[in-house]
């Protein structure tokens, strides 16, 4: 009898963690029927804190899932989702006002994140919860989470004291006062954490500007502003407040929401893959697998420098299992090792269909457990 785990992330823009999930469980079946031999499958879909979080974490943990409808990055309306379980509620920016709601529609110096402080909101306004973990991966914005305070309830007020509206990260530099007083209620009713899917600072080479605002459509020109606006919002905030620090890891995730929320609301910064995994039993699952199968829309350098694929080949080299690694597309920079195997769903960056992930899967299969 060989035991599989499948924990695949979503392929980001076609197939959500779930979809994913039942793909490569579809070829699993497939090969072990082929071989005519026993198997056992146990499914534990992932996220790092981007897309899927809330998803994920209803497979895995449980919980009741809401919905609302708030403002989207550029505006429109946008439905959200959140979960509770228990006393805890998970937001996820990415569903309120994430890069995947525009399409082809960025605008990355206007996108802003007041979506994300409006589900806050709903959150406190219906449930009893003690503690909110905002997951903040899968922004369009760069703003630093100025939006989100803006719907919490903050006031931004120029250096004459005329109230700013900010309205995405350009806007910034016009801030000299920020009144936090809100904020007293919310944090006095419950507390924050903010869960990210990288451990970039705010500002710098590696920071929010530089490394991902290119992603959402900014120009070099619009990276330097966006770069400053950070900088200049954080020499405002960080005066004010005990909590995030612009060179805190994680600082910079979500176009810097992650400094700006976890500055203003004192909230505890945490690696998204590792809260997951702990609320999951991701640990347990993996002890009890013989061969491990996870996956991601496309796998290049960056996927190995701290994304999940990175995280489950760590922990499968150190437990000496291996580890199929499926994707819509694969680097050629990237390379099969000991024990790990990398395997395109789709030829010459074509889009993978579910059909294409489960061939892939028993592909992979053939050669992991050959």
């Amino acid at each position: 009898m060989t035991r599989v785990l499948i924990a695949p992330n979503a392929f980001k823009g076609t197939f959500s963690p779930t979809e994913v999930t039942e793909a490569m469980k579809a070829g699993v079946m497939q090969f072990f029927e082929l071989c005519d031999r026993e198997v056992t499958i146990e499914c534990a879909p992932l996220a790092d804190g981007g897309d899927g979080t809330i998803e994920a974490l209803l497979v895995g943990a449980g919980g009741t899932r809401y919905q609302c409808t708030v403002s989207g990055a550029l505006g429109q309306p946008q439905l959200a989702s959140y979960l509770v379980l228990e006393h805890t509620a998970v937001v996820e920016l990415a569903s309120a006002c994430g890069i995947a709601g525009l399409q082809n529609s960025l605008d990355p110096v206007r996108a802003q994140t007041a979506g994300l402080g409006q589900v806050i909101l709903e959150v406190l306004r219906l449930h009893n919860v003690n503690k909110v973990v905002i997951a903040v991966g899968g922004s369009a914005s760069t703003d630093g989470g100025s939006g989100a305070l803006s719907a919490l309830g903050v006031r931004f007020f120029d250096s004459s004291g005329n109230a700013v509206l900010v309205q995405g990260g350009a806007s910034l530099p016009d801030v000299a006062v920020c009144d936090l007083s809100a904020l007293q209620m919310l944090t006095s009713q419950c507390s924050f954490e903010i869960a990210t899917d990288v451990a970039s600072p705010l500002c710098g080479p590696n920071g929010a500007s530089y490394a991902f605002a290119p992603q959402k459509g900014a120009t070099p020109e619009q990276v330097e502003v966006l770069e400053n606006s950070l900088s200049h919002f954080a020499d405002v905030l960080e005066p004010q407040t005990k909590g995030c620090r612009r060179t805190t890891p994680g600082a910079g995730a979500a176009g810097g929401t992650a400094f700006g929320l976890g500055a203003a609301l004192n909230a505890r910064v945490l690696p998204g893959f590792q809260w997951i995994s702990d609320l999951i039993g991701l640990d347990d699952k993996m002890a009890r697998a013989d061969v491990v199968i996870t996956g991601e829309g496309r796998v290049d350098e960056s996927t190995l420098q701290g994304k999940t694929v990175l995280h489950l080949w760590q922990a499968c080299t150190t437990s000496g299992k291996p580890l199929l690694v499926v994707a819509g597309s694969v680097s050629s920079l990237v390379r099969s090792a000991d024990g790990v195997y990398f395997i395109a769903a789709a030829a010459d960056n074509a889009q993978a269909t579910a059909g294409d992930i489960a061939a892939a899967v028993v592909r992979g299969l053939g050669a992991v457990c050959s």
